[in-house]
């Protein structure tokens, strides 16, 4: 294998009885500060109320919000303390990767690393066509032209890429900036539009029914659509965990982060489905990008201007960030001898590691083909779910078999109570993978033969 020698790397092998040699801390500059961590796990997670819209078509608003609330606290909830704890128990670049290494072996490891890979990279090819269908109801115009679709996502793609260029340090002040333009126009509207809550009709005129605003439809919810987009919405809490080498004062630092981002996040979904369920009553209307249309009907251009520019934001965003947690989940593989030295190069002067982000995007360019969003969400979900299984199987392990390894933050719940906090995440993440739909399961298993296959070249080489 290419790397550092085995005497030499970090993480022990299962056989070894669950041990493993304490990581070193790298000697590099940590420029990432709560607030910098907050808007990036903010865009790890959610990065806007994408998805909601779905799920009122699909579910209403009634069940969507009590969807958030109960997958929060069942699955999100100890997703995010499991995160805290061990990106303190291993404060360096590569996150789950090293936890499931230190738990079952590097080979463990590497297939957790292969399938949040290749998951975010299949991830990342929703937004580019996101981005174009927020700009088209904005500017409340047709840009299905094939040579005008190419060229925005195109662009869109390089720009960003650019911004990784810069450093996670830009991404990150970056990411803050996102998210204050894209939360913004979204507490405008909902603040005026709450407004109207007893009176039926809100302080600028709009009619707002509190019926409607947490109703349920007159269909038979679509269950699997509403069920996998809700685990698209609210997973991912240990995304930001890759770049844990880059924070300064990890331990204070991650858990404070994580806690705030967990409120932003719920906020962020429930507030705009109440506030548009609200403005709008007819369910079936809702795909993406019909907050836009509401806005620009009950609220006027100058809002759907406002709410455009803050959803293609959001977009950007996300994908800026979905391109962080691959590069420095290669860098922080590299750094720990699980992949190529020389994935973990970096750049003079933004200290970016730009090997690894080649291949970050390579990959993305290789996947933003595909274009069926319910293709894309199935197979995203399937593959982030199997590697969720083998981080939540991880932390149980480290417990028993590590309990004395440094954790600057520790899960306050020991033996049984450990078990039932992590119970139902473990079956929940069990019905993301069987619930996606055959064909779905079937590209995932694909990749995680490929996963198999490319672990096994990288062995032997």
């Amino acid at each position: 294998r290419v790397g550092r020698p085995p005497q030499e790397r970090p993480m022990s092998s299962s056989g070894d009885k669950g041990e493993s040699t304490a990581l070193l801390p790298k000697k590099r500059q940590r420029n990432v500060t709560v607030l910098s961590l907050v808007a990036i796990t903010y865009f790890a997670v959610a990065g806007g109320p994408e998805g909601t819209e779905t799920l009122i078509q699909t579910g209403g608003p009634l069940y969507s919000v009590l969807g958030f609330i109960i997958i929060g606290i069942l699955w999100s909830i100890p997703m995010a303390l499991m995160s805290a704890e061990l990106t303190t128990a291993f404060p360096e670049n590569g996150g789950y990767v090293l936890w499931v290494s230190a738990a079952w072996g590097a080979q463990a490891g590497e297939m957790a690393g292969w399938l949040q890979f290749v998951s975010s990279g299949v991830d990342a090819c929703i937004y580019p066509g996101l981005f174009l269908v927020y700009l088209e109801q904005a500017l409340d115009m047709n840009l299905e032209d094939p040579t005008i679709e190419w060229t925005i996502k195109i662009t869109f793609v390089v720009l960003l890429l650019l911004l990784n260029v810069l450093g996670i340090e830009s991404v990150g002040h970056g990411s803050t900036a996102f998210m204050i333009v894209l939360l913004t126009p979204f507490l405008i509207i909902i603040s005026i539009a709450f407004t109207g809550i007893f009176t039926g009709i809100g302080v600028l005129g709009w009619p707002f029914s509190t019926a409607k605003m947490l109703g349920r439809p007159e269909t038979e919810p679509d269950w699997p659509a509403f069920f996998m987009v809700l685990l698209w919405n609210m997973g991912y809490w240990e995304g930001a965990s890759v770049c844990a080498g880059e924070v300064a004062n990890v331990g204070t630092v991650f858990p404070q982060a994580i806690a705030i981002s967990m409120i932003v996040v719920l906020l962020n979904y429930i507030l705009p489905i109440m506030a548009f369920s609200g403005l709008d009553g007819n369910y079936d209307a809702f795909h993406n990008g019909h907050y836009i249309t509401v806005a620009r009907e009950v609220c006027g251009t100058w809002f759907a201007y406002a709410l455009g520019l803050a959803q293609t934001v959001s977009v950007c965003g996300l994908f800026a960030n979905g391109v962080v947690k691959n590069t420095y989940l290669v860098c922080g593989m590299s750094e720990q001898g699980l992949l190529p030295s020389a994935l973990a190069a970096r750049m003079p002067y933004t200290n970016a590691p730009y090997w690894a982000l080649t291949l970050t995007s390579i990959v993305i360019a290789m996947i933003m083909p595909l274009r069926h969003f319910k293709t894309i969400l199935g197979v995203d979900i399937d593959l982030y779910c199997l590697a969720l299984l083998l981080e939540i199987a991880s932390f149980i392990r480290l417990r028993y078999t590590q309990p004395e390894r440094p954790r600057e933050y520790r899960v306050p719940v020991e033996g049984v109570w450990m078990w039932l906090l992590f119970f139902p995440m473990a079956v929940i993440t069990v019905g993301g993978v069987i619930y996606g739909g055959w064909l779905e399961i079937m590209v995932s298993f694909g990749f995680l033969v490929a996963g198999v296959l490319v672990l096994f070249l990288v062995l032997v080489l």
